[in-house]
Order: C-alpha cells, then sequence, then structure tokens
C-alpha cells in the first residue's frame, strides 16, 4: 500500500508539472545563492532589511562617497550593522562619486589614493565591514587606466587585511562607437562605458555588480527598467568576454519607471521620468484607473495613461512576476548571483520569489 501511495503521488506531481508547464509556467529551482542588495538611508530600506535579513547574503549601504583629495566619508547607521550581525549578512558599503573632474583629479594623485586606501582600510577595520564596494560613474574614457591602476592598489592593501573588494559597473555592453558617430552612443561610451576595462577588473576584484538595468532613462523615451532580452544581451557580452560567471553579480531592480512632461526654467517643457517604488506604482495605477499589461517580450508590466492635457504617461513596473524572469536568468547564466537595487523599493512579493528559487548564502 504504501508503495502504490508513492507511485500515486509521483504521478500526480508529474502530471501537476506537466500542467504547470503547459500552461506556460516554469517551475524554478532553489539554488545557492549571493543575495546582494542596496539600501540607502531611509526608514522602509531599513524595515525592509529587518524583515528578510534571513534571505540577503551581502548588504551594501549607499553610505560613503569619496571627493578628489580622496577623503572618504560617510558611515553606516549603526541599527544596520546590528541587524546585519544578527543574522550572519556581510556588510559591504558603496564608496561613491559621480563628478567626473573630482575623480579625475583623484585618480590622477597618488596622494589622494593612498589616502583614500588608508581610511577604507581603518573604517573597515574598525566597523567590522566585508570589505568595500566602489561605485565611480561618469568617469571619462581617457581616466579608465588609472581606475584601474587604483582598484589594484586597494584589492592588494584591502586583501592583505583579510577584507574583500568589488565593483559596481553600468551597462556592460560597451561597443567602441564608429569614428563619426557623434550621437548618444558616443557620450554614453567616453562618460560612462568606455573606462571600465572588464577583464582586467573581474581579474583583480572579489566579484563585479552589474547594474544591467536603466536600460531606459530620463534621456531617453520611455521603455523597460531593463527588459529581458537587454539583461540576456548584457550576460552574452560578459561570456563573451570570458568572465568567470563565478564573479558576476547581476544586477536586478526593484524600482518601477514613471515617464511624464514636465517643465523647468533651464530645460523649458521635456519628457523626464522617476524611479518610484511599488507603493507609489500601485498608488499611480489606482489614481489613473489604469491596468498594467504584460509585455511578454520583455518580461515587464506596463500601463498608460492621458496626463494633463493629454499627454501621455508611462509607467513600468518592476514587480514579483518580472523579478522572477530576470532570477531564473541569473541562474540560467550560472552566476554567483544577484546585486539588487534597492530595498525599500520593492514588491513584498519578490521575497516569496527569493525564497522559492533562491537558498542564501551565508559566509
Amino acid at each position: 500500500m504504501e508503495k502504490m501511495t508513492s507511485k500515486r503521488f509521483r504521478l500526480a506531481l508529474l502530471f501537476g508539472c506537466g500542467l504547470v508547464l503547459a500552461s506556460g509556467c516554469v517551475l524554478a529551482q532553489s539554488v545557492k545563492s549571493e543575495n546582494l542588495f542596496y539600501m540607502t538611508d531611509t526608514l522602509d530600506a531599513l524595515q525592509s532589511f529587518k524583515a528578510h535579513a534571513s534571505q540577503i547574503s551581502i548588504i551594501v549601504p549607499a553610505a560613503y562617497h569619496i571627493d578628489k583629495f580622496g577623503t572618504v566619508y560617510g558611515g553606516v547607521d549603526p541599527r544596520v550593522l546590528q541587524i546585519a550581525a544578527s543574522n550572519h549578512v556581510k556588510v559591504m558599503p558603496i564608496v561613491a562619486s559621480f563628478d567626473q573632474e573630482g575623480i579625475h583629479t583623484f585618480l590622477n594623485d597618488p596622494k589622494a589614493r593612498a589616502r583614500a586606501i588608508d581610511i577604507m582600510l581603518y573604517d573597515a577595520g574598525h566597523y567590522h565591514y566585508y570589505g568595500w564596494q566602489f561605485d565611480l560613474e561618469n568617469i571619462h574614457v581617457t581616466d579608465g587606466e588609472a581606475y584601474t591602476d587604483f582598484y589594484r592598489e586597494a584589492a592588494k592593501a584591502l586583501h592583505a587585511r583579510g577584507f574583500k573588494i568589488s565593483m559596481a559597473v553600468i551597462k556592460a555592453e560597451q561597443p567602441v562607437p564608429a569614428q563619426d558617430d557623434s550621437g548618444f552612443s558616443k557620450f554614453l561610451y567616453e562618460n560612462w562605458k568606455g573606462a571600465f576595462d572588464f577583464r582586467k577588473l573581474a581579474a583583480i576584484g572579489d566579484f563585479m555588480s552589474f547594474m544591467s538595468y536603466d536600460q531606459n532613462t530620463a534621456l531617453t523615451p520611455p521603455g523597460p527598467v531593463a527588459g529581458i532580452p537587454w539583461m540576456q544581451r548584457m550576460a552574452d557580452y560578459l561570456v563573451r568576454l570570458g568572465i568567470d560567471p563565478g564573479k558576476v553579480s547581476f544586477g536586478i531592480p526593484t524600482y518601477s519607471d514613471h515617464w511624464y512632461a514636465a517643465w523647468n526654467d533651464k530645460k523649458g517643457p521635456h519628457s523626464t521620468r522617476d524611479e518610484i517604488t511599488w507603493r507609489e506604482a500601485r498608488d499611480l495605477l489606482d489614481r489613473h484607473q489604469a491596468t498594467p499589461q504584460w509585455m511578454d517580450s520583455m518580461g515587464v508590466d506596463y500601463a498608460y495613461w492621458p496626463g494633463p492635457n493629454g499627454v501621455f504617461e508611462w509607467l513600468f513596473l518592476e514587480n514579483a512576476r518580472s523579478f522572477s524572469e530576470k532570477l531564473k536568468l541569473v541562474h540560467r547564466y550560472h552566476f554567483r548571483g544577484f546585486s539588487a537595487w534597492v530595498l525599500g523599493y520593492e514588491d513584498p512579493g519578490i521575497w516569496k520569489v527569493v525564497a522559492q528559487q533562491t537558498q542564501a548564502i551565508h559566509y
């Protein structure tokens, strides 16, 4: 009787799986994963971290900045450190700058570089950080080699003291634009993409968080935060470069994008977008009685409605369903895990997805 029951159970399970697959769903397998989440200094982020710390491997507070003199300044909320310690979550703060002139001055000043490393070593030891994640953006392509050299110097010093080092990089695919291209792709390459030598940087550090989101921005027409084809193109590019998948933490957005017509004294009338939380996105949908539609080719929900003067507003929504599709992509390429921006913005439903599809690694 026991054997018959077991056999019936297996047949029922197979039949049920067949129905699920026939309906277009996929039963995701839970795999070990380094689940990295970013957080900013907000109450929503803190509450989300406290509630879901068991599903997080590394917390990355956006807590430090660096200036042209190499002064690293900032700090992590003590409550974050306490929650992390109680739940075996590693803390790896960001050290960031978006000031192109300041970055240029800093990278070309050996004393400033040494000062920055000394400060990072002190704070990492004093606050028991796991290490640091570098997030220098808006670097001109001509400073790329200097950035690689600084990253190498910092890695040597941090590794010698037992700390980890990682880097956040944007929009991984970075083809060199044609010589006669004076447009948008040239602007992106020279100021945002071209400074990163992925092969060298991956070899130097412990891992890299690839920001495979911001596919569309305030500088572009409305579109997905990160469509599946876009993300797959980023992943394929890393494979072609020969980057070790074990060093890739693939970016997943939790925020949604709202596009609308705006006006100010500097730009006049223009189109722009806001990065908004899942709750804010739901409020917009309710307020305008808009129903999101699933864009199957992109793996995202979107909606639109007439705004003031009949000008349409657009919403590209990141939710539990889109998060699941992106997480499957991470597993398909056998990456070490994911880097999700940002806590406090997410659809609460993503935590069920994370629990079903991953087993968070705790070091």
